[in-house]
C-alpha cells in the first residue's frame, strides 16, 4: 500500500516566498538609505512615533487615515469574505497608502526643519511600491498572475 508523500506536493511557488520577503526588504532598506544620503535625510527611529509626525495635527490625521483603513478592511472581509476579500486588502492597502504618504509629504513640506524630507516621502512609496511589484513577478510569478487574474475580473465586471 502506498502512502501519500505530503512533502511531494506541488507547492514551488513557496520556496519563492522567503525570497521575495528578503530580497525585497533588502531592496527597499539599500534604495532608501541611497535616497536618504543624496537627499540628506535623516532615518527615522524604528519602531518610534516621536521623530514620524511632523505635528500634533499630522499625528491626529494619521490616526484617522490608520482607524478609517482597519475600519475598512474590516468591511470588506464581511462583504467579500476571506477568500475574495484577500485581494482587495492587498489593493486597498496600495490605494489607500498613497494619499496618506501624500498628506504626510505635505506637512512635511509646510513644517519639517529638513526641506529635503518631502521629497524622500514622496519618493520612497512609489520606489518601494515598483520594487515590490518586481520582486513579486520575479520570485512569486503564480501568486502575481493568480492577483493580477483576480484584479482583471473586478475590473472586468
Amino acid at each position: 500500500m502506498e502512502e501519500i508523500a505530503y512533502s511531494e506536493a506541488p507547492h514551488e511557488w513557496m520556496l519563492g516566498l522567503p525570497a521575495f520577503f528578503v530580497v525585497s526588504g533588502l531592496a527597499i532598506f539599500s534604495i532608501n538609505w541611497v535616497l536618504r544620503k543624496i537627499l540628506g535625510v535623516e532615518r527615522k527611529k524604528w519602531f518610534s512615533t516621536s521623530g514620524y509626525f511632523v505635528n500634533e495635527f499630522h499625528e491626529k490625521v494619521e490616526r484617522y487615515f490608520r482607524y478609517g483603513s482597519a475600519a475598512l478592511y474590516i468591511v470588506l472581509l464581511l462583504i467579500f469574505g476571506f477568500e475574495q476579500g484577500s485581494i482587495y486588502f492587498v489593493l486597498f492597502t496600495f490605494l489607500l497608502s498613497a494619499p496618506q504618504e501624500l498628506f504626510k509629504a505635505f506637512l512635511e513640506k509646510k513644517h519639517a526643519e529638513n526641506p529635503n524630507d518631502y521629497k524622500f516621502t514622496l519618493l520612497e512609496y512609489p520606489v518601494s511600491i515598483v520594487i515590490f511589484l518586481t520582486c513579486a513577478v520575479t520570485f512569486t510569478p503564480e501568486i502575481f498572475n493568480l492577483f493580477m487574474d483576480e484584479l482583471s475580473l473586478i475590473f472586468s465586471n
